[in-house]
């Protein structure tokens, strides 16, 4: 096949692409203030281009970070609205009304496309008067949620509002695959984003046979994340990528690009 042919294939999918040259969207990515003195916009970008970083979902403390991103690559930052303005909102910031009102003025850009990352503890954090507000502006808007919480949260996010669209942050960090396969299987509207959990999908260099299966039988409800929420994950950045690409490539090659970058593409389409 002519080289031009070849690359036309590939970008329509008629030719695998190999892991290690597949495209990857990240899902959770932080450029917060920490930083910002240490990488500039444009250096991050680099970080991207070097890592095949296509597209990324990005949330920051406070969410200028992400339009500083955003404004100087839209199309490829997808901005999602951390509603923390410092880190000490973190603990509480779903019953301060004052956090809620940051929200609105920030959510007013109609940029975001996702509500999160959140960290939620209890299922009863998401039966706030404020949590009430946060989840009809997510259907309002249509807006993604992305929550850092453990599979009891996630189910009372449903039970708020069923018709939520949720991206599972870390797919609940410490559940096991047959947690997070039970979730999937349950809730048609949830998706699960795999930062921080590469060494238990991949231990010894070998894909775990349970995740293995879930990953397959689940494919099109994955997506890759790097969760950048401190600097020195950023000076680690390309080992982050690569620890994902190395059990990608243990896949078959359909569901490794549907978990690269396919399945976000769905979820966060270009405007």
């Amino acid at each position: 096949m002519k080289p031009f042919l070849f690359l036309l294939a590939v970008m329509f999918g008629a030719v695998p692409v190999h892991a290690e040259e597949l495209p990857i969207f990240d899902t959770h990515m932080h450029y917060s203030s920490s930083a910002w003195d240490v990488y500039a916009p444009g250096n991050i970008l680099k970080k991207l281009d070097t890592a095949n970083i296509t597209r990324a979902l990005v949330s920051s403390t406070p969410d200028a970070g992400t339009m500083k991103l955003f404004d100087i690559a839209p199309g490829r930052v997808v901005p999602g609205l951390r509603p923390y303005r410092t880190r000490a909102d973190m603990a509480r910031w779903y019953e301060i009304p004052a956090v809620l009102a940051y929200s609105k003025t920030r959510l007013a850009s109609g940029h975001h496309k996702a509500l999160g990352e959140i960290h939620l503890y209890l299922p009863k954090n998401v039966e706030t008067p404020e949590m009430a507000e946060y989840l009809d502006m997510a259907v309002a808007r249509g807006l993604i949620i992305q929550p850092h919480t453990d599979a009891p949260v996630v189910e009372a996010l449903f039970r708020m509002r069923p018709n939520l669209k949720i991206l599972w942050a870390h797919a609940g960090f410490s559940e096991p695959a047959p947690v997070v396969a039970r979730m999937l299987d349950q809730y048609p509207n949830l998706w699960a984003e795999l930062s921080y959990r590469a060494t238990e999908i991949h231990p010894d260099d070998k894909l775990d046979p349970e995740w293995k299966a879930l990953l397959i039988r689940h494919a099109g409800r994955f997506t890759i994340g790097s969760d950048t929420w401190e600097v020195d994950r950023w000076h680690a950045y390309q080992g982050l990528i690569n620890e994902h690409r190395d059990w990608l490539k243990l896949l078959p090659p359909d569901v490794a690009e549907k978990i690269a970058y396919r399945n976000a593409n769905a979820l966060f389409p270009k405007q």
